[in-house]
């Protein structure tokens, strides 16, 4: 009796974490005057992760963020020596083996071959990007705002402060390692059984972590991963996915060089 009144409570334990997470964030906000609901809603989705096993995500999630973090913080101080570029990739290729060590550990993923990747459904998926991307440039000639957003402003300005080499690389390696963290997490990890809750946390924080600014830049990421969250809601296939949003990296990389 006493064993299943302690599971019972067991499984509330949700509640004591989203009071705790609400309680930490009053008292930060109050000590040191960061925003209340952003830091209740981060604490609160840590918390869970750990309470409901799923801190697998957070390490990818961490491990993603590795390869801007790093370009962004030895290109502050130039020039972006030899050194700088060697231990770079160093920890790129690092990040890179680490997140598809975790993901095959965990068998959130397969292992590579070439039956997973499919060159219709990969120019299909880059095409309907191309597309929203149209559509949201159309959208931004008619309210008159600039065709730009604050992340890739950002991005634009790293380029001028980074060797091409080791921003090709960020560029196309976040394919790899955003699928992995908001395609595959949410579906395989956070979500596993609910596909539409998977869908929506997928979609959102994709488009959030980019830094979206104003209704044009909520529409550039936001259709973008429509797209890519559809893609991997559909055929749950993280390698596919992978290619359509590499391609797509490798376009925007393309033209960037071009127009430079």
């Amino acid at each position: 009796m006493k064993k299943e009144k302690i599971q019972q409570w067991f499984n509330y334990r949700w509640l004591a974490i989203l009071l705790l997470a609400t309680l930490c964030a009053a008292l930060a906000s109050v000590s040191l005057k960061l925003p209340f609901l952003l830091l209740a809603v981060i604490l609160s989705f840590v918390g869970l992760l750990f309470a409901y096993h799923k801190w697998i995500w957070l390490v990818l999630f961490i491990l993603s963020n590795v390869p801007t973090l790093t370009s962004t913080l030895l290109a502050r101080s130039q020039p972006f020596s030899t050194g700088k570029t060697v231990l770079f990739f160093i920890l790129f290729l690092l990040t890179l083996g680490s997140s598809y060590y975790i993901a095959r550990k965990n068998e959130i993923i397969p292992s590579v071959s070439w039956k997973y990747f499919s060159l219709p459904k990969t120019l299909a998926g880059f095409g309907f990007i191309f597309l929203v991307s149209i559509l949201t440039g159309i959208f931004a000639q008619v309210t008159k705002q600039a065709p730009t957003t604050n992340n890739q402003e950002a991005l634009n300005q790293l380029q001028t402060m980074i060797p091409i080499a080791v921003f090709a690389a960020q560029t196309l390696g976040a394919a790899f390692l955003e699928e992995l963290v908001y395609r595959v997490g949410f579906f395989e990890i956070i979500f596993k059984n609910q596909k539409y809750l998977a869908f929506i946390g997928a979609l959102l924080l994709f488009a959030y972590m980019h830094s979206p600014s104003d209704l044009y830049s909520w529409l550039t990421y936001g259709l973008m991963s429509l797209v890519l969250t559809s893609f991997y809601a559909k055929y749950r296939n993280f390698y596919l996915n992978m290619s359509i949003h590499l391609t797509w990296n490798l376009f925007g990389l393309l033209l960037a060089l071009l127009i430079k």
